[in-house]
């Protein structure tokens, strides 16, 4: 099976020559040097991003976001002991109080392994404006539990909730910036209002799950399982963010460990054939998404072996997709249509379709234009006796050909080139040298009654 490779995605960026840790840095304190590596034009673009427009087109930015400075100012000047009294106290340091109650059928924020989505304010005792604000930064922050990467108090306020849910946390100086605070901007033994609305979580599992399963338990379905479904919801995570081959890496990992597993009984089969077509059907998609369709195709053969050949209408439609993409437009359409049958209202399926006709229709004129002219040469070599006349005209068609191999290889919505009947064996060795030259390569064809067909290589 293709590997992904070892190294992950990543896009990180940072005036700072290291990494602070924020746990360091409140705990201990921490020294850091600025790096002076970044474009110095920077500040120049700043500045003139605040001041573009004209005069009248700020004053109606103005009034357009009045409503939404409104919503900064803080609903509570009072001394938090008094807001305290109506709030539920959650810990010594933690008070809440929902203003918007979210979807409580499913669970609260965990501790660890989700990526949480939220937009917040967050004020000082008796201070109006915010000190902090996803709202004036105009995002959403985001953030993985149990990783120290926000303040402990905001972590710990945003796991008390529910996705959708709005909530008002007063968090105590020791959840916040501890006795010293920040002088002057952060005072001492400063506590905080924050405004949260939790717009989503996701769990996110663990791609090194694996590593907390001893030798001795590493075939033990019991085991492995809830790892697998660890590195699983890892690989999903990723996928969410578009790190496709991060997502592929994750899920190979996963069916690897699942399929050497001892299984001691007919549930644990059923258990481990469930969750490896889900898998591969995952894997499929990744391939698509990579460019590595022939590599959906092996995971397909995976899933028919599992499934007594019965597919999802998903795994027929990535199969399809896969077969498109190798140029086996009779194959591809024989899937789809499939799909289709089983989910008839399904756009993706018929917007494929279309794809498909419009590639083929095509694909059958370029062979026709390709074909033609190769033919006219072959013609006239078998019509012409002449010894030199015919090595002229072979070396008139290997000229012709490789024009016509180079426009293949370089038409990046075709894999296959079907060579008609008529040439002979010198003729086919000329190709074979022209596609090998081109690093194509020149192959017998079962699907079309043993005819010769070039075809780009494998990446």
């Amino acid at each position: 099976m293709e590997n992904f490779g070892e190294e992950f995605e990543s896009k990180t960026g940072n005036f700072l020559k290291d990494p602070l840790s924020l746990h360091d840095l409140i705990e201990t304190g921490c020294n850091f040097e600025i790096s002076t590596n970044f474009d110095e034009d920077v500040a120049h673009k700043i500045f003139d991003e605040l001041n573009l427009g004209s005069d009248e087109e700020d004053d109606n930015e103005n009034r357009r976001s009045s409503d939404e400075l409104r919503d900064l100012v803080s609903p509570w000047l009072q001394p938090f002991a008094e807001l305290k009294e109506n709030m539920l106290q959650i810990n010594p340091y933690l008070w809440k109080k929902i203003t918007k109650v979210g979807k409580e059928s499913e669970p609260v924020v965990p501790f660890r392994n989700a990526r949480v989505n939220l937009r917040y304010n967050a004020y000082w005792e008796g201070q109006g404006a915010p000190f902090d604000s996803s709202f004036l930064r105009g995002s959403s922050l985001t953030f993985y539990t149990g990783l120290g990467e926000v303040l402990e108090g905001l972590e710990a306020a945003v796991c008390t909730m529910h996705s959708g849910e709005h909530s008002q946390f007063v968090i105590s100086y020791h959840l916040l910036f501890r006795e010293m605070g920040c002088p002057p901007r952060i005072k001492p033994k400063a506590d905080a209002l924050f405004i949260i609305e939790l717009l989503s979580y996701n769990l996110v599992g663990d791609i090194d799950a694996d590593l907390q399963i001893s030798p001795e338990d590493k075939t033990k379905f019991p085991v492995v399982i809830g790892k697998v479904k660890d590195i699983h919801l890892k690989g999903l995570d990723f996928f969410r963010q578009g790190l496709y081959r991060n997502a592929g890496r994750a899920f190979e990992k996963a069916a690897d460990m699942l399929k050497f597993c001892r299984l001691a009984n007919e549930v644990e089969e059923e258990e481990q054939k469930h969750f490896l077509i889900k898998l591969f059907t995952n894997l499929a998609v990744c391939y698509i998404k990579v460019n590595l369709p022939s590599r959906t195709c092996i995971v397909c053969k995976e899933i028919r072996q599992l499934t007594n050949n019965k597919p999802s209408c998903k795994a027929l439609f990535q199969e399809g997709r896969a077969l498109l993409m190798l140029g086996e437009y009779k194959r591809a359409r024989e899937l789809l249509v499939k799909a289709q049958y089983m989910e008839p209202h399904n756009n993706d399926i018929g917007n494929e379709l279309k794809i498909l006709d419009t590639r083929y229709s095509r694909y059958k004129e370029d062979e026709r234009s390709i074909w033609t002219k190769a033919m006219g040469i072959i013609k006239s070599k078998d019509d012409d006796q002449d010894t030199l006349k015919k090595e002229a005209n072979l070396n008139e068609l290997e000229e012709e050909m490789l024009e016509l191999l180079q426009n293949f290889k370089d038409d990046e919505s075709q894999n296959k080139l079907c060579i008609p009947a008529g040439f002979t064996s010198k003729e086919i060795d000329i190709i074979g040298n022209l596609a090998k030259r081109l690093e194509l390569k020149l192959s017998l064809d079962p699907l079309h009654n043993g005819r010769y067909s070039v075809n780009k290589k494998k990446v």
